[in-house]
């Protein structure tokens, strides 16, 4: 899989962000695997290499390295120098070539080794960025100055990986919107799929499906879901359970309900 990244800020995350790829003149890398899941035992080596290929249409000057991330509850990415945040593998990380330049329409790959020391266990990650020297560009009418960024995230499983480990710690709802709170107990990330079922006397009114989400393991273990009201907005006034029910790869789903009350020109809901 590969997604083509331009240069809009700074701080765009690889795999989040892909947008204003038809301004002329901008730097445009495609980068293949964007995510990239190891098992690995400690002391040992792991190798792998990446795909980068310059889609624009000047030669980019690319430096390799590597720096911790991390997920905010509202999936915000986070990026810290390397080796900053609990269960990193960036120190463990070796790159080559680590800097060159990449002529405009060609690809080259960088190979990666990740070494876990001895005493590792549990789930590790860093992510390789690639970035490509500052460039002016017209972003909202006036000149900036950019350095554009797309990276390879790579998740480390050192030992024996726990099975998926789940749970709804909240789920609340009222007219204005609504919030679901899903934590990792596991030591490793879970990625998540979904849906929210609205019934009214037992009968089915409405399914809407969840945006898919992943979850860290501790200390980064909480995601919250936000239902926007929008969500609600077609309701007529009355009574109604809410069923959210989520995937995350394990034996069972989960499923969490709350109540909403629906009132003409009311806010209030109750919740169970």
């Amino acid at each position: 899989m590969s997604k083509v990244m331009t240069a809009l800020a700074a701080a765009l995350f690889l795999s989040l962000v892909c947008a204003g790829a038809a301004l002329a003149g901008t730097c445009s890398i495609e980068v293949s695997p964007l995510t990239v899941e190891a098992r690995v035992e400690p002391e040992r080596a792991y190798t792998g290499s990446i795909e980068l290929k310059n889609m624009g249409d000047e030669t980019q000057h690319i430096k390799a390295y590597c720096q911790d991330w991390t997920l905010k509850p509202d999936g915000l990415v986070v990026f810290v120098d390397a080796g900053k945040l609990p269960n990193s593998a960036s120190r463990w990380m070796a790159l080559s070539p680590a800097e060159f330049d990449l002529n405009a329409g060609e690809s080259a790959r960088v190979r990666y080794t990740v070494r876990p020391p001895a005493g590792s266990a549990g789930e590790y990650r860093t992510v390789i960025i690639f970035e490509a020297g500052a460039q002016q560009m017209t972003l909202h009418g006036s000149q900036s100055r950019v350095v554009p960024r797309v990276g390879t995230i790579l998740y480390v499983q050192t030992g024996a990986a726990s099975a998926p480990q789940a749970g709804i710690a909240q789920f609340a709802a009222n007219p204005d919107g609504g919030l679901l709170v899903v934590e990792n107990a596991g030591n490793s990330h879970l990625r998540f799929t979904g849906r929210l079922e609205v019934r009214k006397a037992g009968d089915l009114i409405q399914t809407t499906d969840l945006m898919g989400f992943v979850v860290l393991p501790a200390p980064f273990n909480q995601h919250h879901v936000k239902l926007a009201k929008e969500a609600f907005a077609g309701l007529a006034p009355g009574e109604y359970e809410l069923t959210a029910i989520l995937d995350c790869g394990g034996p069972s789903l989960l499923g969490a309900r709350t109540s909403l009350t629906m009132q003409p020109n009311s806010t209030t809901a109750s919740a169970r």
